[in-house]
């Protein structure tokens, strides 16, 4: 992917582990929650939202701790902030610990120069 194609190209990442809640709601309000995403996600691949994967986290050296993960791209961060609202007002955050990571895409060589502006500031 070159550069002008990552501009205001975001990526959002989840990781979850389920809260006690989930495991205690009934099979049909988890069966309910996972319906309505499923048909959230088609809405937002309308406005450009793409599901990358998900899946459970592997353990590696510094993994996270939680136990699932997803990736999704968005065209940009206005329709990133769509999907983190809607995530939020699904009721996903009452079954499910999570954490959520939000940037634009950009090239490597820009984000290395900026780490080393970062350590020439530091002096």
């Amino acid at each position: 992917m070159t550069s002008e194609e990552m501009r205001n190209m975001h990526v959002v990442v989840e990781t979850w582990t389920p809260k006690p809640a989930f495991f205690a709601a009934t099979e049909e309000a988890r069966n309910d929650l996972f319906t309505g995403i499923q048909e959230a996600m088609k809405q937002l691949a309308e406005i450009g939202f793409v599901t990358l994967g998900w899946g459970r986290l592997e353990p590696a050296s510094h993994s996270a701790s939680y136990e699932w993960f997803a990736v999704w791209q968005a065209p940009s961060r206005e329709v990133a902030d769509v999907f983190l609202n809607g995530v939020e007002s699904s009721g996903w955050y009452t079954y499910f610990e999570q954490t959520n990571v939000v940037g634009e895409l950009r090239p490597a060589e820009a984000v290395i120069a900026e780490h080393l502006a970062l350590g020439a500031e530091a002096k």
